[in-house]
């Protein structure tokens, strides 16, 4: 019985000593390079994620990060049900991977370093006129791949039980894309490459 008592004792305090969930929200820029960098321009960017830590010291992540008009896409196209409708350029990065974690100062500060697979799209859009009916965009084009990305990044807890964390993660992504032009990138394979820097909020249980 006190064998047991002890263990419970010590599962609970391994639990305390960090939060396992860490689910983070952030807005910042997203910076186009490599064959990107003559074709598309700097970008207001967000970023949302899931870490689960299995140990202190490492996290598994997957997210998913978006930009908004770095193609420069302004078009509009005529419907019939409601005249004109613009199309937009987006662009959506899923990452997949991990990170090692340094926690300094009793784990109040945090540093980080990581990378992984990702997947990267750039694709056009209509700015739908209700969220109740869809119009299809017949002249929409698209530009996917498969890549990788590396990140670094630190955050600090905003209370003492470090349920809440103000951070910065700058994310390097590199990958190869094809398809059609989407803005003015050549109808050909590129190399690309990203630098987005987010500065947001982590909830961490």
């Amino acid at each position: 019985m006190a064998f047991l008592a002890g263990g419970l004792a010590q599962g609970q305090s391994y639990r305390r000593d960090f939060q396992r969930n860490h689910v983070s929200a952030g807005l910042g820029f997203a910076l186009p390079g490599y064959d990107l960098e003559n074709y598309y321009q700097t970008a207001f960017a967000w970023s949302l994620n899931y870490g689960y830590r299995p140990v202190k010291y490492l996290q598994l992540d997957v997210g998913y990060d978006g930009a908004y008009n770095a193609a420069g896409v302004d078009a509009y196209i005529p419907t019939l049900a409601v005249g004109y409708v613009k199309v937009r350029d987006f662009q959506t990065f899923i990452p997949m991977g991990g990170r090692v974690v340094l926690p300094l100062a009793r784990g109040r500060v945090e540093i980080y370093g990581g990378g992984g697979g990702a997947y990267a799209r750039t694709g056009e859009y209509l700015r739908q006129p209700s969220a109740y009916w869809k119009i299809e965009c017949p002249y929409c084009e698209a530009r996917d791949g498969w890549g990788y990305y590396a990140m670094l990044g630190a955050s600090v807890a905003l209370d003492r039980a470090q349920h809440f964390r103000l951070g910065a993660t700058t994310k390097v992504y590199r990958v190869e894309t094809s398809g059609p032009p989407v803005g003015t990138t050549p109808a050909v394979t590129t190399q690309d490459q990203w630098v987005n820097t987010y500065f947001g909020l982590t909830f961490s249980f």
